[in-house]
């Protein structure tokens, strides 16, 4: 077993992996670019903790199984009052499609704690607000401050944070990994976790990782007389929190101070994919994308549109990272080379690929990281400590961090595969 790890990368993916290997008594160096943990893609002021589902598939099992545990695991944290609240969610039927999901999801049979149906006087009641649409109920979803949280995960005696520090590459040398900033070695290790989102590629140039960065704008709402009545989070193809007090400390663009006696919704979200990062500063806000996260809300409540709609205080942009067919990138890597130097049979057994003991990767999580994160880094933690995974061998097989590789040179059934050991 590694007795000690490097992990690259101080948002929820980087911080949910740092715990689950310090809670199994490895020692973790975290190393973060920016002067602050989670103040990234991983910044809002709010992250929304629930799973969207559309049926029985794979990933709508993995989304399941991803919320559950991060709702295990954020209930083990005992964070402070204001820091997360299981107010529950309404995912609302809508339109047409949304309704036969809605529908689809609830005829699964779900224990009714976890996800039920409910009629539009139901959700109304749910809500505290009048609500048009049938719904899917959440009881336990929930949101959560996302600095406060990755601060919460970190705070372990096994884990010792290193912020300012830009990773430029990644050296193995015999059993023992070296990263790099500017040719210079920062720290030495067992294992080594890729957390750092979109400049994931920069450290794995000749892997494939099919990921895109994608702009999200959510918006911060001032309450008023309605809105205040809200006690849920409430969905259309957007998000609306009920109204909370800023805290300082936050990485916003917003006219309410932290000590004010405003309150503010976050509404959410923009999901517009980019070419390019913007090499520096903060990106600025875009008041189509506003209107845009207006549009969501007029969708949730065409009552509380007309009441907020003058009312935007600021909000925040963010830059996911998402893969081209959604699933997160979690797992062991590939040695690119070798493998491209000698290509395995089609049939080949998955551990006779060239894996690179000792090196991971967990990154990709879009706009869900707070839902989906927390399981892949305990998925990461098994392997390393060789105990039963935490999803079926099919479900980890979705995530293997070198599928777009394995797929790219014809090897299918090897893309849906980890190393067998596990």
């Amino acid at each position: 077993m590694a007795d000690t790890a490097i992990i690259i990368g101080g948002g929820i993916a980087g911080c949910s992996s740092a715990y689950a290997l310090a809670q199994r008594g490895i020692k973790v160096t975290l190393l973060e670019r920016n002067a602050d943990i989670a103040s990234a893609a991983s910044g809002n002021p709010l992250a929304m903790l629930y799973p969207r589902l559309s049926g029985d598939d794979a990933s709508s099992q993995f989304a399941l199984a991803g919320y559950m545990h991060s709702l295990a695991i954020y209930r083990t944290l005992q964070l402070e009052a204001g820091q997360i609240d299981n107010c529950g969610m309404l995912q609302l039927g809508f339109n047409p499609r949304e309704l036969a999901r809605i529908k689809k999801v609830a005829a699964q049979n779900h224990v009714p704690e976890i996800i039920r149906y409910v009629t539009s006087i139901e959700a109304s009641a749910i809500a505290g607000i009048t609500l048009e649409h049938d719904a899917l109920f959440l009881p336990d979803a929930a949101w959560v401050r996302p600095q406060r949280l990755c601060q919460r995960l970190i705070q372990h005696q096994n884990i010792t944070l290193k912020r300012a520090c830009s990773v430029t590459a990644i050296q193995k040398d015999g059993h023992q990994f070296k990263v790099q900033s500017d040719g210079k070695t920062v720290t030495e290790a067992d294992i080594v976790i890729i957390a750092n989102a979109n400049d994931a590629r920069l450290l794995c140039p000749g892997l494939p990782l099919s990921t895109q960065a994608v702009r999200g704008q959510v918006s911060l709402l001032k309450n008023a007389k309605n809105s205040r009545q809200l006690k849920s989070i409430v969905c259309s193809d957007g998000y609306l929190s009920p109204a909370a007090y800023p805290q300082s400390g936050e990485h916003l663009q917003s006219e309410v101070h932290p000590q004010s006696e405003v309150q503010l919704h976050c509404l959410g979200a923009t999901f517009a994919a980019e070419a390019a990062l913007p090499e520096t500063g903060e990106p600025p806000l875009k008041d189509e994308d506003h209107e845009a996260n207006l549009q969501k809300l007029k969708r949730i409540s065409a009552q509380l549109y007309h009441e907020l709609h003058g009312g935007i205080a600021g909000g925040r942009v963010s830059y996911r990272c998402a893969t081209s067919d959604y699933m997160p990138l979690a797992g062991q890597l590939i040695d690119t080379a070798a493998l491209k130097a000698h290509p395995p049979r089609a049939g080949a057994p998955a551990q006779t690929l060239p894996w690179v003991s000792g090196l991971y990767m967990n990154v990709a999580h879009g706009s869900k990281g707070f839902t989906t994160a927390p399981l892949c880094a305990e998925l990461l933690a098994c392997m390393i400590c060789n105990e039963p995974l935490p999803v079926s061998a099919e479900l980890a097989g979705l995530l293997n961090p070198n599928r777009f590789l394995l797929r790219e040179m014809g090897l299918k059934r090897l893309a849906k595969l980890t190393a067998s050991r596990y």
